[in-house]
């Protein structure tokens, strides 16, 4: 009978084990073809993941842009193994910087890259050196749609959206596929909008269309109805089209040649004089992934080869959604190492018949998210882009402005005396994107920072015996570009009544009742434990406040012995303070024995009320 029970328990057991199997391999499956918000949800019914299983759940929340979720699974998939591929390292950063941990972000990506990553100090340098600021409006921020890529038509936009719900759902975001749709701008709101007419829309993805100046002909983006086989998975290639306006219809659609159904061609875009077809692609050759690329309109639907624009635009991450200005400036998107998050904006200027090197166009038009498809009228200073940074795809409108040199100018004061505090160090917080300045305030307690506009300042000065100050400053875009604040600061014992200055050393110090120990003992008496509460309460209220117990003895009894049980009663104080909960590093103990009285006399001549006061615990304030 024994055996009969075992022989059940093992069929069972391998009946589970082949049935999870299937679940995972099912898994695995819906995460090859794409189809990520399937997967996540196979994933999520296994109780327990393979080390790669583990990734590919990581990945999908990444690729359905879930990215507080896909940093928990990175961490789990990171605890099974380490020794991810460079690509997955990226993607482990990125999700981090979409989360805003920067910090952990830094660290894998100096792993990654072996140099030293520091994303913020960055994106500051690029804040100072770029020629204009960005003022970014969400448009339709309440829409529960994706809408981005918008394309200047007659007086309206062009953009994709997923508003059709009677088109298929996309198995990678398990939304509807884009339509093609026009509107009209109202400042926050889309107006007039609807389906683009004609047979442009498919129940695939169209979307990133642009036009020609006299509104005949437009290019845009299509999904292929063909699946093609790319590191192992079957997907749909973007490919390019045209279109014609004949008779006031939209007619004549035509796959352009230089798409492929074994490689993407996306997201087209003209040069001022039409003459030339910038897009996006992943054809074999490139630096990394998609390139931007050119090619000569050399007729009706007839293009010359396709020219990768070279080191300068492209590197080995994904660089997208070109748009050249009617001034010749060259605006993308790219996923690079030093970027925020996410695509991040970039601009290249025109040099001769080809393009400067590339620069991120800084924090006034970029976030943690995915920033991309800008356009813009340079000459009227407004535009377009889109980001996710809400959550969702979602369209703004900017306006653009010189960037100015903006700075903050103060002084710090003694809030008694008004009398200047030179040696103040001033530290500068911008929250926006957790980068800090420093400085010490010079001789007349002047000090000054260099800024950016539309942006929140935290500015705190601290000083030895100062009780801390902080202000917030919003630095508003204006022509009067410097900003002038006044700190006044209080010193410790000009605001606490047990917080003086000893006039025989000029030390100051919290003055305290006098702290009794028993007789050759270190201990804290019951007593004692309630006056050192007054110094837990005032360090408690004065976070940077640091403190020296000391502990003085009388003369009587060798200096050894003085100075030992000295040092016991001040590191006992501290502990005691410790205990409280006050920080071990703003707390030093030091035992001075019997070698600072505060009278003149000596062993033999001091009376017993000299030698009472002599027996002494004091609280010297150090910072």
């Amino acid at each position: 009978m024994k055996n009969y029970t075992l022989l059940f328990i093992l069929l069972a057991v391998c009946q589970v084990g082949f049935a999870q199997n299937k679940t995972l391999e099912k898994a695995n499956k819906l995460f090859a073809d794409q189809a990520y918000t399937e997967a996540i949800t196979a994933y999520e019914n296994e109780s327990e993941l393979d080390a790669d299983a583990a990734l590919n759940l990581a990945d999908a929340y990444y690729f359905t842009g879930d990215v507080t979720e896909a940093v928990q699974a990175y961490d789990a998939a990171w605890e099974l193994n380490q020794g991810r591929s460079p690509e997955a390292h990226f993607r482990y950063a990125d999700a981090l910087k979409r989360n805003k941990d920067y910090d952990r972000a830094n660290e894998i990506l100096t792993n990654y890259t072996g140099t030293n990553i520091d994303i913020l100090k960055t994106m500051e340098e690029h804040d100072m050196e770029v020629s204009q600021f960005f003022l970014p409006e969400v448009i339709d921020a309440a829409s529960v749609y994706d809408d981005f890529g918008a394309a200047y038509y007659d007086r309206q936009i062009v953009f994709a959206s997923n508003r059709n719900g009677a088109r298929p759902i996309y198995p990678w975001t398990g939304k509807p596929y884009l339509d093609l749709y026009y509107a009209k701008t109202n400042g926050e709101a889309i107006t007039e909008e609807g389906l683009f007419p004609g047979s442009i829309n498919t129940d695939t993805h169209e979307s990133n269309a642009v036009f020609t100046a006299d509104g005949q002909k437009m290019y845009f983006t299509r999904t292929s109805n063909k699946l093609t086989k790319v590191n192992g998975a079957k997907v749909a290639p973007l490919q390019l089209y045209s279109a014609e306006l004949i008779g006031g219809e939209w007619d004549n659609i035509m796959m352009l040649p230089i798409s492929s159904d074994e490689y993407s061609v996306a997201h087209p875009a003209l040069s001022p004089d039409e003459k030339t077809l910038y897009f996006s692609s992943d054809m074999p050759g490139g630096f990394g992934s998609f390139d931007i690329y050119k090619a000569e309109i050399t007729g009706e639907n007839t293009f010359g080869s396709p020219i990768n624009l070279g080191g300068n635009i492209n590197s080995d991450k994904l660089e997208q959604f070109p748009y050249v200005s009617e001034n010749g400036n060259l605006y993308f998107a790219s996923n690079r190492v030093e970027g925020l998050g996410g695509l991040d904006l970039y601009s290249s200027d025109p040099e001769g018949d080809t393009f400067a090197e590339a620069y991120n166009l800084g924090s006034s038009i970029n976030s943690n998210a995915d920033d991309f498809a800008l356009i813009i009228k340079e000459r009227q200073a407004s535009g377009f882009i889109s980001s996710n940074r809400t959550g969702k795809d979602k369209l703004y409108s900017f306006e653009t402005y010189p960037n100015l040199d903006y700075q903050i100018l103060g002084n710090v004061d003694d809030k008694k005396t008004l009398e200047p505090l030179p040696g103040t160090e001033v530290t500068l917080f911008r929250p926006e994107t957790g980068s800090t300045q420093k400085m010490t305030t010079e001789l007349d307690g002047s000090f000054k920072f260099v800024v950016r506009p539309n942006s929140l300042y935290k500015i705190k000065a601290s000083k030895a015996l100062y009780a801390l100050v902080e202000k917030e400053v919003k630095i508003e875009y204006s022509q009067n570009t410097k900003t002038l604040i006044k700190l006044q600061m209080s010193a410790y014992a000009d605001t606490e009544d047990i917080v003086t200055v000893n006039e025989r050393n000029q030390l100051t110090q919290v003055n305290l009742e006098k702290i009794y120990f028993d007789f050759n003992k270190a201990n804290i008496r019951s007593d004692a434990a309630i006056i050192l509460d007054k110094l837990v309460d005032l360090m408690q209220k004065y976070t940077e406040m640091s403190i020296e117990v000391a502990s003085h003895t009388d003369q009587r009894g060798s200096d050894t012995y003085n100075k030992e049980l000295s040092e016991k009663r001040a590191q006992s104080t501290v502990d005691y303070l410790i205990s409280k909960g006050i920080d071990r590093d703003r707390l030093q103990a030091k035992g001075y024995g019997e070698t600072d009285p505060i009278n003149d006399c000596n062993a033999i001549n001091c009376s017993e009320e000299q030698q009472d006061l002599n027996r002494r615990s004091e609280f010297t304030i150090l910072n």
